[in-house]
């Protein structure tokens, strides 16, 4: 079998078993990805996958595909009977996770460990366009609202700005704001981390290296968050109450989310990151929902 019979054969077995297997289930999380406002990088998850493998294409074409008839069926048999087990709570994670499961199994049995080693990244990161639980999305958002709302208010403090705070309610002169979970700053924390994987994936090698800068993301994240509600309470200050409304609001995440990246990449690629990455890339970048 030629390996474009082979790519076609696992399409086909893939499109199929979707179809008739995973059609509910691949259909939920397409829906929550495009329509949950706490995940709008879920948007953009296939096209970095895809794009990784793009990056390995010279090196997947030098491997001979050397199916594995035994270990492709097991595994394929095991992402079947975590569709079957899943719990009703987290079904639709699961069963989308069993899917990637039986897709490896497919790659292995058609193709061989050597090729499935090269595409067990850019496949399992699908992952990260799942829905964090609910409880430890709270926790987390908590978390992050702690950090943020005392970084910023500690920040424009030290600056001589008249600000006040108790708990999470604001005040300046002529206005008193409200942090709410959606600006803690875990609408940063889970793209940044999300994007640091690819990012440490294509820029380093080893784990450790990975590991700091995935690890980097959360300080950043922190860093953004803090930024992004400066800028809020200074503007409604200097600007005009208005700026703290939905819309200005919007413009002034995007800003920060974006800049903040940008500036963490370049910083990493020309003063930190000399010497380190094997495969220079471009900006992967992407905007949350404010």
């Amino acid at each position: 079998m030629t390996t474009r019979t082979r790519i076609l054969f696992l399409v086909t077995l893939l499109a199929g078993i979707g179809l008739l297997v995973y059609r509910d289930a691949l259909y939920e999380l397409g829906t929550s990805v495009l329509n949950r406002e706490d995940g709008s990088h879920g948007v953009f998850i296939p096209f970095i996958s895809a794009y990784i493998i793009w990056r390995r294409k010279e090196k997947l074409r030098r491997i001979k595909p050397a199916g594995m008839f035994r270990a492709g069926l097991a595994t394929v048999a095991l992402g079947l009977l975590l569709f079957m087990i899943r719990p009703e709570r987290l079904g639709a994670s699961v069963s989308s996770f069993s899917f990637l499961v039986v897709a490896a199994g497919l790659t292995v049995g058609l193709f061989g460990k050597h090729v499935m080693r090269e595409l067990s990244f850019p496949l399992f990161f699908l992952i990260a366009m799942f829905p964090f639980p609910r409880e430890l999305y709270d926790l987390i958002a908590e978390w992050m609202r702690i950090a943020t709302t005392w970084g910023s208010v500690g920040l424009l403090k030290l600056s001589g700005f008249p600000i006040y705070r108790d708990g999470y309610n604001v005040s300046i002169p002529g206005l008193d704001l409200f942090v709410a979970e959606a600006c803690s700053g875990i609408r940063y924390l889970i793209p940044y981390f999300v994007f640091g994987l690819a990012y440490a994936f294509l820029t380093r090698t080893g784990l450790i290296a990975r590991s700091l800068v995935v690890l980097a993301t959360i300080p950043i994240s922190i860093l953004a968050g803090t930024i992004r509600q400066s800028c809020v309470f200074l503007s409604a200050y200097y600007i005009g109450p208005f700026m703290a409304d939905h819309r200005p609001h919007v413009m002034i995440s995007w800003a920060v989310f974006a800049t903040v990246l940008v500036t963490a990449m370049w910083i990493d690629q020309r003063i930190l990151g000399a010497g380190i990455s094997p495969h220079p890339i471009g900006t992967l970048s992407s905007v949350p929902s404010p």
